[in-house]
């Protein structure tokens, strides 16, 4: 049955990226903005999904990558003794609230797919902090979470691989970075996507711990990562749950993990230390207006 599912699975999500799957969704963006306009994410102005002015507080709250790994309880430990423990490092573009927060909901949950323009750059930046400072050498492959069929099914799209597609095509990402999220696979069943069954948001930590059990390597894949160095990649740390299933997949394939880049850090997940006074300016101001 979860076999069959999942073969099922897998051809509309040949469907869905084909060429007429993106016509017909390019269609339906066009009649959905003529009896719903858009409006801008930040401060709802109309006809546009990001305006100039929220477009530039963006770029501000996005342009200072930082050490994010502080906060995020089940990140993995690399070495521990008495003078303290060191967990796997994670660089953030971005802080998850105010509008970092909104422009990346409405870019993974609510097709605004054209937001992509600003957020790409913003991950290609913290990869490129993250591998200039973890890194032993230039090269190293970039993994990231494969998405669970129940996420394939809701979103259509992978909103994270398309970020990279869109840094890797725009070549802004460093020189010896390899994308390489086809290595691995999730082993979820199509039964999990049904109505009822929780995603990662809500569960408890235990429960997302357990779900990074569905992490797998897909066929052929062991001899690429065997003594590869290794960047990860992910869109918001809450937990550091989601890493960590990652690094321990990986690290038992022989691969050499050194760290991981995200697009946005929740606020559990950042240090209280480092904000700029115009960064809080600015998202304070946001603040506001939202009330």
């Amino acid at each position: 049955m979860a076999e069959r599912g999942n073969r099922l699975l897998s051809g509309l999500d040949r469907l869905w990226f084909s060429g007429a799957g993106a016509a017909l969704r390019s269609a339906a963006h066009q009649t959905a903005d003529l009896v719903a306009p858009t409006w801008c994410v930040g401060c709802r102005a109309s006809g546009t999904d990001l305006c100039g002015d929220c477009h530039h507080d963006l770029r501000l709250l996005m342009r200072r990558p930082f050490r994010a790994e502080g906060g995020a309880q089940a990140l993995p430990v690399l070495e521990a003794d008495r003078t303290g423990v060191d967990v796997l490092p994670v660089i953030s573009a971005a802080r998850y609230r105010t509008l970092v927060a909104d422009v990346v909901v409405a870019f993974k949950d609510h097709e605004r797919v054209r937001l992509s323009r600003v957020l790409a750059p913003a991950l290609a930046g913290a990869v490129c902090a993250a591998a200039g400072a973890v890194l032993p050498r230039p090269e190293a492959l970039l993994i990231w979470p494969p998405a669970s069929p129940r996420a394939r099914l809701r979103r259509g799209r992978s909103p994270l691989q398309e970020l990279l597609g869109e840094a890797e095509t725009g070549q802004v990402l460093p020189a010896g970075i390899t994308p390489a999220g086809h290595l691995l696979r999730h082993t979820g069943s199509v039964l999990e996507a049904l109505p009822g069954r929780s995603g990662q948001k809500g569960r408890s930590k235990v429960l997302r711990r357990k779900a990074m059990s569905q992490f797998g390597l897909a066929p052929g894949s062991q001899p690429r990562l065997q003594g590869a160095d290794v960047l990860l990649v992910d869109d918001v740390l809450t937990t550091g749950a989601t890493l960590h299933g990652l690094y321990g997949l990986l690290a038992a394939a022989g691969a050499a993990v050194h760290g991981a880049a995200v697009l946005a850090a929740a606020p559990q997940a950042e240090p209280i230390w480092g904000v700029t006074s115009a960064q809080r300016r600015i998202e304070d101001r946001d603040f506001r207006n939202r009330r």
